[in-house]
């Protein structure tokens, strides 16, 4: 592995790692709860970022990989369901290790190829950069509710858990 992959691997799984730390004694009601009525709630953040981590970027990071592609018995649906905070850590562990296995076999070559992904088609590098940005952005997303959820419980305003 170059040192390029190197870092680019050990910046996905320390992002990875935050987003599950952050995660880590959500209960239902912090899932469903929505700052606004026109807010996400952790639970929608979860199933798109699930979907990042199993799909998206594994088909930027499997160099030579198939555009298409989605796990064994990956739900074609996914999206248009909620699932239990079981099921979101259990898909961001498999996306996780799938997205870190495939990063560790691009060569630096393989780091420029272009490759085309709903947003249009750039270097695999920058793709990279893009949707781990996703991982990142989007648990800034989940602390902030958590965080509001902590403020409002400590006032008593929101439902114990």
């Amino acid at each position: 592995m170059s040192m390029k992959t190197q870092v680019l691997k050990e910046f996905a799984e320390y992002h990875f790692n935050a987003l599950e730390e952050t995660l880590k004694g959500l209960d239902e009601a912090e899932m469903s709860y929505k700052p606004t009525e026109v807010s996400n709630s952790i639970d929608m953040i979860l199933n798109h970022v699930c979907r990042i981590s199993n799909t998206t970027l594994p088909r930027i990071a499997q160099a030579g990989g198939d555009p298409n592609y989605e796990p064994v018995d990956w739900p074609k649906d996914y999206k248009d369901h909620r699932y239990r905070i079981e099921r979101y850590m259990a898909d961001l562990s498999a996306g996780k290790k799938l997205v870190l296995e495939s990063i560790g076999k691009i060569t630096d070559a393989q780091l420029n190829e272009q490759v085309q992904t709903w947003g249009g088609a750039n270097s695999r590098k920058v793709k990279l950069f893009d949707f781990i940005g996703e991982i990142i952005h989007h648990r800034g997303q989940i602390a902030y509710i958590r965080g509001t959820v902590s403020r409002l419980r400590s006032k008593g305003d929101f439902p114990s858990s």
